[in-house]
């Protein structure tokens, strides 16, 4: 599940968005370690032979590998919080703690979901509110994007 609707009481909402993670950080290690040992075997066996340069393009490799594996696991950490009450929508973005907080009047509030001009690029599910707008669940796909943008219209208008 991508978002959690939360109630901490009638008037206060909570929606956590976040993005489908495919590995747990141990996981990803594991893999990685797997990896790292079955290229630095053939890579050995070969520099062995004589073949020198093998092992340092294998540990390029295993570096540029274990960059994007760490990179890829960073991005899907993040989280966003949608807390909505009588008066005020709050948004905070972060991982472990907000790194962002925003703050819109719920009465001025829209929902949009800005489709773009072709359809290579995704849409933009986007709270605005006096000049101010913010973009939320940019890391959704396109099903699940709408199905948030028809869960807060819900939440904010009632």
């Amino acid at each position: 599940m991508f978002f959690n609707l939360t109630k901490e009481n009638e008037s206060k909402k909570t929606i956590m968005v976040m993005p489908n993670r495919a590995m747990p950080w141990q996981h990803i290690m594991m893999f990685y370690f797997l990896i790292a040992a079955i290229t630095l075997a053939i890579a050995i066996t070969f520099f062995i032979q004589g073949l020198t340069l093998i092992l340092p393009f294998a540990g390029l490799e295993l570096a540029a590998l274990g960059i994007v594996l760490y990179i890829s696991a960073w991005r899907s950490n993040i989280k966003e919080l949608v807390s909505i009450t009588e008066e005020k929508i709050k948004i905070e973005i972060g991982r472990n703690a907000p790194e962002k907080i925003y703050e819109f009047d719920r009465t001025w509030a829209q929902i949009v979901l800005e489709r773009s001009w072709n359809n290579w690029y995704p849409s933009r599910l986007l709270l605005r509110s006096h000049g101010k707008q913010i973009e939320i669940g940019k890391f959704l796909n396109e099903q699940e994007r709408q199905r948030l943008e028809v869960e807060l219209k819900k939440v904010i208008n009632n």
